[in-house]
């Protein structure tokens, strides 16, 4: 059997639940699906409770939010199938086969990523176009090429597990705010020899943030980034080639010392989110921001 599980913080997930419950019926799968929610606000959890009266669903409120690690390690810990397929609940699905194509690759030895799509026009919220520019460009491409470039990394809004496997490795609950614990499970599981094999069997995010938001994420994500690669890892060299914001920071600060990176940065860092929250935001310049507020935590924290 297979338990999809989907940890819910502030997102209304009725409709994605009903997409599975009908798919897995039409395809005549065996499926559990479990919907734990994260300390929710009540509006949430009113609308999300319904999903209850669905015969093949499991649904719980934590008494308080847990964090992303500690609620993905909880679901897996109380699944009954045993294959764990772990998805985000801002998504959709895209493909009449999506469980199946799953069924059709699984493997006790290896973690399958699907991957993400978005849609295929801009928002019309202009604050949400930098989080949908960065995730059109940067985060919806081929299995093919996240299989030769993506290495050990793994996304943790679509991914298929074995439960043995990940009572064994699960995610590291050391990282409570958001960003990159899915990259630190990633490495754990590579360094036992696992497999982490990309298909092409995306879920629509359909949860754009506005760039105020995604880029106070990303500022959050990139601190989570520091205590992985300096503190939990010590600068293990294979994690540095993987990670490909690493990779570029390390060949950009071999040329240009920290500090005065992170001096240009808090220097030009209102211009650079100027850019980023207008109509035309640059994946160039957000580049830059991030190696900017990277350098900037890293001088101050030494």
């Amino acid at each position: 059997m297979l338990s999809v599980n989907i940890p819910v913080y502030n997102v209304e997930i009725v409709e994605l639940v009903n997409q599975l419950h009908q798919q897995a019926i039409r395809l005549d799968l065996s499926v559990e699906i479990r919907v734990y929610d994260d300390g929710s606000d009540e509006i949430f959890k009113s609308i999300n409770r319904t999903v209850k009266d669905i015969s093949n669903v499991i649904y719980k409120e934590l008494d308080k939010n847990v964090g992303r690690a500690a609620i993905r390690n909880k679901m897996g810990q109380d699944a009954g199938g045993e294959w764990l397929l772990f998805m985000d609940a801002d998504s959709k699905l895209i493909s009449g086969n999506y469980l199946k194509n799953y069924f059709d690759k699984l493997s006790g030895n290896r973690v399958l990523c699907g991957g993400t799509a978005y849609a295929s026009s801009e928002p019309a919220d202009p604050e949400k176009l930098l989080r949908w520019t960065y995730g059109s460009r940067r985060e919806a491409i081929s299995a093919a090429r996240r299989n030769q470039s993506k290495g050990f990394i793994i996304t943790s809004n679509n991914f298929l597990i074995s439960r043995n496997l990940f009572q064994q490795i699960p995610f590291r609950e050391e990282l409570r705010e958001y960003g990159h614990e899915d990259t630190l499970l990633g490495y754990d599981l590579f360094c036992q020899g696992i497999e982490i094999y990309h298909i092409d069997n995306p879920l629509e995010h359909t949860g754009l943030e506005s760039a105020q938001v995604f880029l106070k994420k990303t500022c959050m994500a990139l601190a989570n980034l520091k205590k992985i690669a300096e503190e939990l890892l010590e600068g293990e060299h294979k994690f540095y080639r993987q990670v490909n914001f690493l990779r570029k920071n390390r060949l950009l600060t071999f040329f240009i010392p920290d500090r005065f990176l992170a001096l240009l940065f808090n220097r030009y860092r209102l211009k650079l989110e100027t850019n980023l929250k207008s109509r035309r935001p640059s994946l160039f310049l957000f580049d830059l921001y991030k190696l900017g507020y990277y350098a900037s935590i890293k001088n101050r924290w030494h």
